[in-house]
């Protein structure tokens, strides 16, 4: 009889360890859809944070050219408006306008330097831009009359330049593309200075700079030019 009763009491342990056992497990169906729905989560929270990160990447890139594109225009600024009537003599003798532009070679100018500088002779300083292979440079001489082994220093200033265009407001309120044409002075100095920049990702970006007696009526300024330094009518 007790024999009976300790086999029943047995198989009833057996029987709760079994059930125990089945109660804590996981079935193939149930891991398969843990693992379905971790790799779910993983990929949200992975272009989650591609997402901020490419944000980011792409605010400091916009940040960086507004502050080239800044820089630029300031040094453009300081050139542009304190313009002086002062020729200067080339390495082969010859003499060049106190302002020239053209479109394939850039534009060259006098101008005045109100701060000593290692490039400042007298006073005067005599700088350039030029576009080359999507660079801007800005070009200083050591000096105004150069010898034949004179070179300037050479800064790039803005990147990514498709275009770089200037308008002239010449004495008779009149924009042309060139300076000076055949009827000017070497000494004569625009009035107005509208620079065009294409810029790549950032589209066009025009600005004004006010020149030498900078006083234009209203009804004096075209909004368009010509090639070659040919004179429109307002």
């Amino acid at each position: 009889m007790k024999t009976d009763i300790n086999g029943a009491r047995c198989n009833k342990v057996k029987s709760m360890k079994g059930s125990t056992s089945r109660q804590a497990g996981f079935t193939l169906i149930e891991l398969l859809i843990a693992l379905t729905i971790s790799a779910v989560i993983a990929v949200i929270a992975y272009q989650t944070v591609s997402s901020v990160v490419t944000l980011q990447d792409r605010t400091e890139k916009h940040a960086s050219e507004m502050e080239q594109l800044q820089r630029a225009i300031w040094w453009m600024e300081q050139d542009f408006i304190q313009l002086a009537p002062r020729t200067v003599q080339d390495g082969l003798g010859g003499t060049l306008p106190a302002f020239q532009y053209r479109r394939d070679l850039g534009v060259e100018l006098t101008r005045i330097a109100e701060f000593p500088t290692p490039y400042g002779m007298g006073g005067l300083l005599r700088v350039a831009y030029r576009l080359e292979d999507g660079v801007l440079y800005r070009l200083v001489w050591p000096v105004l009359d150069r010898a034949p082994d004179t070179q300037p220093t050479k800064l790039p200033v803005l990147e990514h330049v498709e275009r770089f265009e200037i308008r002239l407001l010449n004495a008779n309120n009149e924009y042309v593309r060139s300076w000076p044409t055949e009827q000017q002075v070497l000494t004569a100095l625009p009035r107005l200075t509208e620079v065009s920049l294409e810029i790549e990702g950032m589209g066009e970006v025009t600005r004004l700079f006010m020149g030498a007696e900078a006083e234009i009526s209203a009804v004096g300024v075209p909004s368009q030019a010509t090639d070659a330094g040919e004179e429109e009518n307002p």
